[in-house]
């Protein structure tokens, strides 16, 4: 299982989000397509905790749009000094590449609404309601509940701000309604940012930007099974250490749960499958056929991780 921390390493960097069908203001789907909107279009600046099994962490977040491009800055406020700079991500422009790569798994929940992802209906796949009010970051807040209509998903508790619909509280759950992963603002202004507020102080400072990149040759395999209404959102061929083989990724969502499968020809691999978890992301990984090495890697139940993966195919190998 060695393999397993670099996959996670792979994984844990970008950035997904909730898109759903229009509805009539006011009614849950609604603010949660508001919210998307506003995480993109705010000024904002905060700090947030975020809580992953028995790791919390807590990272100060500033972000804004100048001329109609976004700038974002996480600096985290525990442990050795990190930060990370995102810049030149056009409001108006999507790139797969962030609804999956995360540089810092702290941002996932403070990111998740960047990017849509097209012919999401997340109320074919998730029971979505209002739950009361609650006050975060001395905010008013709505609460909403998102309940999966089957074993494959997580459920969801989300509080948006009142005012904004900006995201001030989120919680992943599992089928027994145990809190899996938790972000939450514990401080929130929103309105101008400063500039210095957006710039790195640590010369070594992550940071990521956004240019077209070329799509890599069709993979020479797919995926025979996948949980009703997840789609493709972005593939890439990542180069291996050390020159081998490169390792395929295809990244999928259903609007609210992300996922990955990574395909890599290894020479060294496990004799039988193994997962592990952290929060709400799960690996399952599976040696396949007599060269491959299978692993899924996501905000989903570790079953539903296996039937993933062992549903991969290759047209020139058996299982």
């Amino acid at each position: 299982m060695r393999r397993l921390p670099a996959v996670f390493a792979c994984l844990l960097s970008g950035l997904v989000s909730i898109s759903v069908r229009a509805e009539q203001p006011g009614e849950p789907a609604s603010r949660l397509d508001a919210m998307s909107r506003s995480f993109r279009s705010l000024d904002y600046t905060g700090v947030f905790t975020y809580e992953q099994g028995q790791s919390l962490s807590s990272v100060r977040i500033a972000h804004a749009v100048v001329d109609g491009v976004e700038q974002e800055r996480l600096v985290h406020l525990d442990g050795e000094p990190r930060e990370f700079v995102r810049r030149g991500h056009r409001v108006d422009c999507e790139h797969a590449g962030d609804r999956l790569m995360r540089l810092d798994p702290a941002a996932r929940f403070a990111q998740r609404a960047q990017a849509g992802v097209a012919g999401a209906q997340l109320e074919d796949h998730y029971a979505i309601e209002f739950d009361g009010s609650e006050r975060v970051a001395n905010h008013e807040g709505r609460r909403i509940r998102i309940v999966p209509r089957d074993r494959y998903r997580y459920g969801m508790k989300v509080v948006l701000d009142e005012a904004s619909s900006l995201l001030l509280k989120s919680e992943t759950t599992d089928g027994a309604g145990r809190v899996l992963e938790r972000f939450q603002f514990v401080d929130l202004r929103i309105g101008p940012v400063a500039v210095e507020e957006l710039a790195a102080e640590a010369p070594a400072a992550a940071s990521a930007a956004h240019a077209a990149a070329e799509e890599p040759a069709p993979f020479a395999w797919s995926v025979a099974w996948l949980p009703e209404g997840f789609v493709a959102t972005g593939r890439e061929a990542r180069s291996a250490p050390a020159g081998g083989a490169p390792v395929e990724v295809q990244s999928y969502t259903d609007g609210l749960a992300v996922f990955a499968v990574f395909v890599e020809r290894a020479a060294e691999r496990p004799s039988r499958a193994g997962q592990a978890a952290r929060g709400a992301t799960v690996s399952y990984v599976v040696p396949r056929g007599e060269e491959h090495l299978v692993t899924v890697v996501g905000e989903i139940p570790v079953e539903t991780a296996q039937l993933i993966a062992n549903a991969v195919v290759f047209p020139e190998a058996t299982p």
